[in-house]
């Protein structure tokens, strides 16, 4: 064999061959692996994302699990990239908890078939990935509508508000596990708040009973009217006038008719020689309360607490539709928002203050407590269309006539701030700005969103009210991935 040795030295083509054979083997394999496994992992994330989105969607829909399901595995379908070779293994079930569903489980998996690496023997690199997104069905929490329903608010506005509102209802009631979980208020406000005519005798509220004004009758002796004496009179034609009114800040022509020339008659009262007593009667009319509050002093009046000094009840003034107290009846919430009618000034502490005394366990309104194991999430959205236009007349003022805009927003960046102090309440704002184009309303409302813990949308028309609603409604019950 020795002697073949020198020959085979010589044969340096022969040799390299071999050894190049030799070392070909594993560099092809870990240049195959490194390949083969990018493609698995890119392919990984892709699987990862529909199956994220497909537990988000079958969670977040309602109805029976079965149909949920099955709308589910269709849309993870449709997610997943259709490759030769690769078929897919899609589940999605439902986890419970004390009976409830408290969330939706998607998984994937798959094998992907090599390339280089099947020269090594590896035919396929597995690849499974899992989602679950909870449902919320056995998150406790309340949710205080404070709506504005001012005079700008009518018409598309107000009909947008009731659709968008109303359908985040129907996914509560749709996706709600027991007939306590949720409860709702709603708190429509402009000017002033109705609190409705059934508290008018609780200890915090001052409002006097109804009363009639005295009956004062006025006599004196006037010349007898024997008759009138007419003529006709021309009156030359009249252009028309422009002018602008303002309904809540919001402009719109409000012009005087033009009149044409015309012929009308004038006439004079004929007096005779006689004296005759004429009599005429004033007051009798009735002052009410209809229901709407004003503010307290400084610094009550941005502040929920020291009741002693009490909510003063506004007489004979009209404001928005009453207030509804915390219920866990959703079909009544939705029935009174749909009812809304709109009228009045914006006054956005108003409707800060109330809808935080619609979270708030303790009085006026006395929203329900947490117990051991119970907790529940205190949420407020409060959706407007635009600016402060009216304020009070000052801070020691029940009133909210005056024309002070800036004191008005300082009042409501106050009533934010004390909100948000108010740690045992813990309770989420979200605003939404409705088709506002002022760029100092959407920074107050961020403000006032972000200093208690929730979020500010812009919402330029009804898709994105909507889009804006469904998002917070997936917030407020923690829809979410948890895996």
């Amino acid at each position: 064999m020795i002697k073949y040795l020198p020959s085979f030295l010589c044969e340096k083509r022969g040799g390299v061959g071999v050894l190049f054979a030799l070392v070909l083997v594993p560099l092809v394999g870990s240049a195959g692996a490194a390949l083969d496994y990018n493609r698995a992992m890119s392919l990984r994330e892709t699987m990862q994302t529909a199956a994220d989105g497909t537990a988000l969607s079958v969670a977040k829909a309602t109805g029976d699990f079965t149909a949920r399901k099955q709308q589910g595995l269709a849309f993870l379908t449709k997610q997943l990239p259709q490759r030769d070779g690769i078929t897919y293994q899609p589940a999605v079930e439902q986890v419970l908890q004390n009976g409830q569903e408290s969330a939706v489980r998607v998984t994937v998996s798959t094998a992907v078939p090599t390339t280089l690496l099947s020269v090594l023997g590896i035919r396929t690199v597995p690849v499974a990935v899992e989602s679950q997104a909870t449902s919320g069905r056995n998150e406790r929490f309340d949710v205080a509508f404070v709506l504005d329903t001012t005079g700008s608010m009518m018409g598309a506005r107000m009909t947008s508000l009731k659709s968008a509102t109303t359908a985040l209802i129907d996914d509560f009631i749709a996706r709600r596990g027991d007939a306590d979980q949720i409860h709702v208020s709603v708190i429509p406000f402009a000017q002033y708040v109705n609190i409705g005519l059934g508290n008018r005798n609780q200890p915090w509220l001052d409002v006097p009973a109804d009363y009639q004004t005295p009956v004062k009758e006025k006599c004196e002796d006037v010349r007898e009217v024997v008759g009138q004496q007419c003529e006709k009179v021309f009156q030359p034609a009249q252009p028309a006038q422009p002018r602008t009114c303002y309904n809540d800040g919001t402009p719109y022509s409000c012009d005087i008719a033009a009149q044409p020339a015309r012929w009308v008659d004038q006439c004079t009262p004929i007096y005779g020689n006689n004296m005759v007593k004429q009599c005429t009667k004033s007051g009798g009319s009735w002052v009410r309360w209809n229901g709407c509050v004003g503010s307290r002093p400084y610094p009550d009046e941005t502040r929920d607490g020291n009741y002693s000094v009490r909510i003063p009840g506004l007489m004979n003034i009209s404001c928005a539709s009453p207030i509804l107290e915390p219920t866990n009846d959703l079909s009544l919430a939705k029935s009174r928002i749909n009812a809304l009618t709109t009228n009045g000034e914006t006054y956005l502490p108003a409707g800060l203050l109330w809808g935080w005394r619609a979270l708030s366990t303790q009085a006026p309104l006395s929203a329900r407590t947490a117990q051991a194991g119970s907790p529940v999430s205190r949420n407020m959205i409060l959706v407007t269309d635009g600016m402060n236009t009216v304020s009070q007349r000052n801070r020691n003022s029940k009133f909210h006539d005056g024309k002070n805009a800036a004191e008005a927003d300082t009042i409501t960046k106050l009533t934010c701030q004390n909100m948000a102090a108010d740690t045992a309440s813990g309770i989420r704002l979200f605003t939404i700005a409705f088709e506002v184009t002022d760029a100092n309303v959407k920074k107050l409302l961020t403000e006032c969103s972000t200093l208690n813990g929730g979020a500010f949308y812009d919402a330029a028309d009804a898709a994105q009210l909507q889009d804006a609603l469904r998002n917070i409604g997936g917030q407020i019950s923690k829809l979410r991935i948890a895996r």
